[in-house]
């Protein structure tokens, strides 16, 4: 019974980071690094729908998984990696809000914490969000790169393609994002059942 309420609590969370995401983080254009920003980034030269994006980067890291790393770490993507593409779908349904860019940096702050709130319950549910973190985990294994480091690096290389993209301004209120983000998980993860 634990096991069917968390997973709906992680449905819920990943439908809140979806809306986060098409309410904020892609109409802003704030590539915030992991697979929502690779998906930005991708979508200036591939107009696929977001969750199709999103899809195709789970699966794909997902399967490496699967074939690279612990079984255990497979099942603990598995939910996500479905649920949240299907969950930004369904957010892409509905009405679209105007946002006014002179907000900026109340948007970013706002998106920030809800990235650091449902990333941070994703971790304290027991789940993974695949995606980037399975490549941080991969590489930790075959290539042994500290996770915080090739987070660190592929993140920044993302964020730089934004910058590319969407220009500087864009790129300072995405680091923004992350760093409002970082401080909400670690408080979290202080606070986690699962934190050493």
């Amino acid at each position: 019974m634990k096991r069917i309420k968390n997973y709906i609590l992680l449905s819920l969370t990943l439908f809140i980071a979806a809306l986060n995401f098409n309410y904020l983080l892609h109409p802003l254009n704030l590539v915030t690094g992991g697979t929502q920003g690779m998906a930005l980034v991708f979508h200036a030269f591939i107009p696929i729908p977001f969750s199709i994006l999103i899809l195709m980067i789970n699966i794909l890291t997902l399967i490496l998984s699967y074939f690279t790393l612990s079984k255990s770490t497979t099942y603990g993507t598995l939910v996500a990696t479905f649920v949240y593409p299907l969950c930004v779908h369904l957010t892409s349904l509905l009405p679209e809000i105007a946002l006014n860019e002179e907000f900026l940096l109340i948007y970013s702050l706002l998106a920030g914490i809800v990235c650091g709130l449902t990333g941070g319950y994703v971790y304290r549910l027991g789940f993974s969000s695949g995606g980037v973190n399975t490549l941080n985990l991969w590489i930790q294994k075959y290539l042994h790169i500290k996770v915080s480091l090739s987070n660190f690096i592929i993140n920044a290389t993302i964020i730089l393609l934004g910058v590319l993209f969407f220009g500087v301004e864009k790129g300072l209120y995405s680091i923004l994002v992350i760093l409002v983000s970082s401080i909400v998980i670690d408080h979290m993860v202080k606070k986690s059942p699962f934190a050493s």
